[in-house]
């Protein structure tokens, strides 16, 4: 949760009517271009009252031309919270809430990111950025991996993000981005027991995204927590003859198994020991 503070009393006229039609038509992130068709300024007037706006605490530049709006809505010296999800809706199109930070949303880990993780096919000139104080992480994916996306709303606004099955195949495709492969198997853990995820559903978009670690990692994963499931042969018919690395952010070492082609270079106590927590 985002909180900051501001004292209204100090907006101009002109300013005060700039934020409230912005606010009032829902553009709490808004460009110079949004600006100029309130107060019908040139671009350098705008930019030196936005300027000045910034220095009230009016609004905070997020990145050239782009401004995020601290409400008016809450009053004289009042506190104010926004929620990161709705804030990283407005940062870069098309884009969804992925990784770490949906596996967090569906409850599938019991960690809490400090990061905000989006996922775009769109590639932002800055991988990371701090917006009010929280880290904004940009992962840039191919067109054909960019699907399984719901619509949720936060604050009367719609944000997307990964589908419970999307960000299990996510994280399995690229561990680096959810703090690691143990955080992958906490999500199919959970998302079995609490009937959150539906495995044909993960194969069927395992198949579509075409990496075959998935496969491996998947398999092996609800091989040693125990679960269940037909799918282990169309699994190992979509695995590759070379060996993978079970965790990518690890170091390449361990033993191998051959049955899912994986270096084991985390061990499996360390994989299922939050089990016993």
């Amino acid at each position: 949760m985002i909180i900051m503070t501001r004292n209204i009393t100090s907006l101009s006229k002109q300013e005060f009517t700039l934020l409230s039609t912005l606010s009032a038509e829902g553009k709490n992130i808004f460009t110079i271009d949004d600006a100029s068709k309130v107060i019908k300024k040139d671009r350098n007037e705008i930019r030196s009252i936005l300027h000045k706006l910034s220095k009230k605490s009016g609004i905070e530049r997020i990145e050239r031309g782009k401004y995020l709006i601290i409400p008016l809505e809450a009053g004289t010296k009042r506190r104010w919270s926004d929620d990161p999800f709705v804030i990283a809706s407005g940062l870069v199109t098309p884009y969804t809430i992925a990784y770490w930070s949906a596996l967090s949303y569906w409850n599938l880990t019991e960690q809490i990111p400090q990061t905000i993780f989006v996922a775009s096919t769109h590639r932002k000139f800055t991988g990371q950025k701090r917006i009010v104080n929280i880290p904004y992480r940009f992962i840039t994916i191919s067109p054909k991996k960019f699907f399984g996306i719901k619509i949720i709303w936060i604050n009367d606004k719609k944000v997307n993000i990964t589908d419970p099955e999307k960000t299990v195949v996510d994280c399995l495709d690229r561990p680096q981005y959810c703090g690691g492969i143990t955080e992958a198997a906490k999500g199919i853990w959970n998302g079995i027991e609490d009937k959150k995820i539906d495995l044909n559903k993960i194969t069927e978009y395992a198949v579509k995204i075409n990496n075959k670690a998935v496969f491996k990692r998947m398999g092996y994963l609800c091989e040693i927590l125990g679960i269940e499931t037909p799918h282990h042969n169309t699994w190992r018919d979509n695995i590759s003859n070379g060996y993978s690395l079970l965790d990518p952010i690890l170091p390449d070492k361990g033993s191998y198994i051959r049955k899912w082609r994986l270096r084991l270079n985390i061990d499996k106590y360390n994989l299922t020991e939050w089990r016993e927590h």
